[in-house]
Order: structure tokens, then sequence, then C-alpha cells
């Protein structure tokens, strides 16, 4: 539907001005998946920059710190701020480099991301737990994690990626949060963020990626500062 879909093609919608653009898969996936969009962001004139993971699982601070590593590479190379595109747990590493970014950070957009639940977490407070399916998630990345990265131990560790994660982003950031009404993995309660722009559309988590609805809002908020 994507494909067939005039926005996909950049007709209607407003142009980018060059500045990077760093897309952030979700959980256990990696760039090639969200080729499409960011050959969409190309088309509309800005430049994608890919998260660079073979597979998004693992230490989120060893994460945070390669996709903001290779942002900064292209950062080097223009004096525009960047923007930063996160889906699902991508989201949540994107809050991250945000926060250490400051006002080099235009524009933070989560899709289907869980940062405002994530946000307002009381670690010592079972109330607030995630349950079902998100459960079932975070307990696969933890065995995960446990594989690839066995000296972590967040959240109960010294990295300064769940302190980032909760701080406020610059206020010359625009935090944008698209979410689905459908969405059984990541509920719409979990990705409103307080003081950003919330944006509900329908459809299934992982098709986030390739939502018409998505790619219209996003060229919108976008080009607004």
């Amino acid at each position: 539907m994507l494909m067939a879909d005039p926005v996909f093609y950049g007709v209607g919608v407003p142009r980018g001005d060059g500045r990077p653009a760093l897309v952030l898969p979700g959980l256990f996936a990696n760039d090639f998946y969200l080729q499409p969009m960011h050959s969409w962001l190309g088309r509309i004139g800005y430049r994608p920059v890919p998260s660079t993971f073979w597979v998004n699982a693992g230490c989120p601070e060893r994460l945070t710190r390669q996709a903001h590593e290779a942002l900064e590479r292209r950062l080097s190379r223009t004096e525009k701020p960047a923007v930063l595109i996160g889906h699902s747990r991508g989201g949540i590493l994107a809050k991250a480099i945000a926060t250490r970014l400051g006002e080099r950070a235009s524009h933070l957009v989560l899709l289907g991301s869980p940062v405002g639940a994530m946000m307002r977490f009381n670690w010592g407070d079972t109330r607030s737990a995630p349950t079902g399916p998100s459960r079932r998630l975070g307990e696969a990345s933890s065995r995960i994690r446990n594989l690839l990265d066995p000296d972590c131990d967040a959240p109960d560790c010294a990295c300064s990626f769940f302190s980032d994660l909760r701080a406020p982003i610059s206020r010359t950031t625009k935090a944008v949060s698209i979410y689905s009404r459908d969405d059984p993995i990541v509920p719409a309660w979990s990705c409103r963020v307080p003081g950003a722009e919330n944006i509900e559309v329908s459809g299934t988590h992982s098709g986030l990626a390739f939502n018409g609805a998505v790619y219209r809002a996003l060229a919108e908020k976008l080009v607004s500062e």
C-alpha cells in the first residue's frame, strides 16, 4: 500500500533542507527493513543516516554510543542540526541521543515507542510494570542481552543511558510521538509523551515503518521547529 501511495514518492509533501536524519530500528531488527524510509527521506530532502546496528539487541548504552558516533561523523560535515527517528526500541535509544545532542537535535520522532511509559516508570513500583506481549518481549530482550553483553546489568548500572532517557531534551528540540491505536505490543498510552506532539494513527506496530499516514505526519512535522 505504501508503494502505491503518492506520499512515498514525495508528492505534495514539504521538502527538507538537507539535514541528517538518523533512523533507528526496533528490537531484534537492523537497518534493512527501514530502507523504504531511508529512500523516502532522501527523496524529500533529508540525508538519512543508518544506525549501523547488525541487530538492535543488547546493552542500550553500547548501542546508543554506536548510533551517536555514526551520527556525529555526519554532523562533522554540516552545520545543520539532526533529526532523530526511532521505531519501537529505537525510539528509546533516540531519546537518549537527543538528550546528549542538546540543541543539535532539531527533531525527536518516536514511532510506536514506549518512551512515555519509560520516562514515568518507577523501577521499584510493580504497578507500573509492563504486562502481556510487552513483558514477554522484555524478557526475551534480557536473555539476548545476557548473551551479547554479559557484563551489562542494566538498569542496575552506572551508565548514563537511563538518566539520559529520563532527562528533558533541549527546548529547541521538537518532540513528536506517532503511535497506533491498534498496537497490542506497545499500547498507545505508553507512547504518549508529556510536552510532545502526540499523533494517533491506525495500523500494526511493525507497520508504522510503512504506514502512509506516518509518512505524511513525518513530512509535515519535520519542517516545523
